[in-house]
């Protein structure tokens, strides 16, 4: 216990501590009240899905600027260990990544890269760069940083992968709400449901928020929309509720996918730019009213208080 406690009282340390971060990355012009951030830790959200193929990096990727360009700071981890892609979705070529500061090689600081549209990013850690063996022990080497990074931002965006694994259950423990993205097809909405019933496994579960990717017609999201939420209380019994419309079909995404550059900044005007923007500014507009914070420390310090205290569970 006492080793514990000293962990512990390290991390509040770190916590407290002033935020040494230097970085020359673009920051938006416009500026939020200090209201909305300085006095606030970061809004956590967590991504992630029933199965692959989605869309859920790329939508993570696309909000993370949308909300860049609403004045807010934003930072994207791509905690999808070993399936890691959004430096390859925005065209950068990380020197370190998420697997080198697990493998002690980097500091959590040195593998946050300046994104597209002046967003931060924490590259994720590739399997075939990164060994098992590194992921183990890796989260303790995390614990002095985290804090930091958090500290200078509004949004903290977590791209987790597939919620049916045991990594989307660990980061929830932390996050303030995670977001399901599915699509209309049966396969996807079968595993999406199953991914929230894993969530509900959780002693303490965020807020679950739903999200409809590639939907054919707003009229189609909606009716996907209404029936998640409802079959998800009937079932599963737990509320579920969306965020904003849907994002629909648009071919222009693929495009974009191939040229390696964000969708909202290749085809700003296209269908599916014009539903991460929506998306964006509801949870903007839900930042900026008067709700209770208390109920969860920032991300990163509470699920680094986790590790330390040995609480991260999913029983």
């Amino acid at each position: 216990m006492s080793d514990q406690a000293d962990r512990l009282r390290q991390l509040v340390s770190a916590s407290r501590a002033p935020n040494t971060l230097t970085t020359t990355e673009a920051r938006p012009t416009t500026r939020l009240p200090a209201s909305t951030s300085a006095t606030r830790p970061a809004r956590s959200l967590l991504f992630t899905s029933g199965k692959g193929g989605v869309g859920t990096s790329n939508l993570v990727l696309n909000l993370a600027i949308a909300l860049g360009e609403l004045g807010h700071r934003v930072l994207v981890v791509d905690a999808d260990i070993g399936l890691a892609n959004l430096d390859l979705l925005c065209g950068l070529s990380p020197r370190n990544d998420l697997g080198d500061v697990l493998a002690g090689r980097c500091s959590l600081a040195e593998a946050v890269m300046e994104g597209p549209g002046g967003i931060r990013i924490l590259p994720g850690a590739h399997a075939i760069r990164t060994g098992p063996e590194a992921l183990d022990g890796g989260p303790a080497l995390l614990v002095d940083e985290l804090g930091e990074l958090e500290a200078d931002a509004d949004f903290l965006l977590v791209d987790a992968g597939s919620g049916l694994g045991p990594g989307a259950l660990r980061l929830a423990t932390a996050a303030e709400m995670a977001v399901v993205v599915t699509t209309p097809e049966p396969t996807s909405l079968a595993d999406a449901h199953a991914a929230t019933a894993r969530f509900r496994r959780l002693t303490a579960p965020p807020r679950l928020r739903v999200v409809v990717n590639q939907a054919r017609t707003s009229a189609e999201a909606a009716e996907v929309l209404d029936r998640f939420v409802v079959t998800s209380r009937q079932f599963l019994g737990v509320v579920v509720s969306p965020i904003g419309q849907s994002i629909r079909a648009d071919p222009s995404v693929g495009q974009a996918v191939r040229n390696r550059v964000p969708f909202v900044l290749a085809h700003p005007n296209s269908i599916a730019s014009r539903g991460v923007r929506r998306l964006a500014r509801a949870l903007s507009r839900e930042d900026t009213r008067a709700q209770p914070r208390g109920r969860r420390p920032g991300f990163f310090t509470g699920l680094a208080t986790r590790w330390a205290l040995g609480m991260v569970t999913t029983g």
